[in-house]
């Protein structure tokens, strides 16, 4: 039996092999964009914030997860879905996975609250955030290449609840 016919998506395991030209690591998932929280967070399903809700939770647990984002001539943008998140504080890392090219800025907004990210940064190095939701959470993201073309781009992002005892785990680099 196939994951698709199960009606769910299929694991990195399960599609191993399938795509060469991706990251490595267990915790790849082909989720779509939204930076920081809501990268991680596409919804699915006739309610979408409850989709993204689950999946960022589980993300969350799993220590993070990688995701992509469509580039076309060098840009890329996603709007989440507002969440209900309920003051949820995170240390998160993220980085550009390394078989990129170029320079990558990454700006975000969390639209509810008062969270921003704006870094330009290159493939693999590493740029850490803490974040703190309000009640709810919506995060507007868009991407720059410094590169003019199309791609998919993929990040890796990093999440760990705030004083969670997660110091053990580098966030900052998939398992």
């Amino acid at each position: 039996m196939t994951p698709e016919s199960r009606g769910v998506r299929p694991t990195y395991r399960e599609l191993q092999g399938t795509a060469p030209e991706g990251p490595p690591g267990p915790a790849w998932r082909g989720f779509g964009p939204a930076l920081l929280l809501s990268l991680l967070v596409l919804g699915a399903g006739a309610d979408p914030a409850r989709g993204q809700l689950a999946q960022l939770l589980r993300a969350v647990g799993d220590g993070g997860s990688w995701v992509n984002l469509t580039i076309e001539a060098g840009r890329g943008a996603y709007r989440s879905a507002v969440l209900p998140v309920a003051g949820l504080a995170l240390d998160g890392c993220f980085q550009v996975w390394e078989g990129h090219s170029g320079s990558w800025t990454v700006r975000a907004d969390d639209t509810q609250g008062d969270g921003k990210v704006d870094v330009t940064a290159p493939p693999g190095e590493a740029v850490e955030f803490r974040y703190k939701a309000g009640l709810q959470a919506q995060l507007d993201v868009t991407v720059e290449w410094s590169e003019p073309r199309d791609t998919t781009l993929f990040l890796w992002v990093g999440l760990a609840v705030l004083a969670s005892g997660a110091e053990d785990r580098n966030i900052c680099q998939p398992p």
